[in-house]
């Protein structure tokens, strides 16, 4: 159950707490790769927990582009800034990336897990506050005029997150292209010319910072 231990929903929870809660408010689904889990417009009824698997949050436009918006992996939550919205309908759609087993808990159970364990609502406004902070993180990535200084923002923000020079993004380059909000060959090209000039290395996911004041520079100029 440790998908439950690591959910930060559950943060502070001991082992016979999870267990009841797993058992007494959690329903379990299971889906194929590339299965629609919550479809753009459909009302919210439950916070979501990968139990296993991946989930993908996209927007499909009338022109067949879908943008990815993020990557849930193991004890990722989703839902809970839409189930106590007035507008509590989904505005992206919600795929299966992978074969995935989800833990739903219903606005009902949410509610009276609040009224049993206060933590959880602890826990619960702190994943709102991570979140809006995201979201305004990512209005001043997009706001940024050159694809240089959105690349340079992201990767010395998420350097900062681990505290490492050396760190994995966890996403692909085609999920990278979509949250810098460009094509995947100029994310590519622009990769590319960062680590010719000695500012960045890469493989895959990992990235690392040979030259942190030339990448604030980018940023600031």
């Amino acid at each position: 159950m440790d998908w439950l231990d690591n959910c930060k929903l559950f943060d502070k929870f001991n082992g016979d707490q999870l267990t009841a809660i797993d058992k007494d408010y959690i329903a379990k689904r299971r889906y194929q790769k590339g299965a629609l889990i919550a479809q753009d417009g459909d009302i919210c009824r439950a916070v979501g927990i990968v139990i296993s698997g991946r989930i993908a949050l996209q927007t499909l436009y009338p022109s067949g582009k879908v943008l990815t918006h993020l990557q849930l992996t193991k004890s990722g939550v989703f839902g809970e800034a839409l189930l106590f919205n007035q507008s509590n309908r989904y505005p992206l759609n919600v795929i299966a990336g992978d074969d995935c087993q989800i833990g739903f808990i219903a606005k009902q159970n949410l509610l009276t897990i609040f009224n049993d364990y206060p933590q959880a609502l602890q826990n619960y406004l702190m994943l709102m506050s991570n979140k809006l902070l995201l979201l305004n993180q990512k209005i001043f990535n997009l706001s940024l005029d050159t694809l240089d200084k959105r690349i340079a923002n992201f990767l010395l923000q998420a350097a900062r997150k681990q505290n490492k020079a050396i760190f994995k993004i966890g996403l692909s380059r085609k999920a990278m292209a979509e949250v810098m909000g460009v094509q995947r060959p100029s994310l590519s090209r622009t990769l590319s010319k960062m680590r010719r000039a000695g500012i960045i290395d890469f493989d895959g996911d990992l990235f690392k910072i040979l030259d942190s004041e030339k990448l604030t520079n980018i940023l600031v100029d």
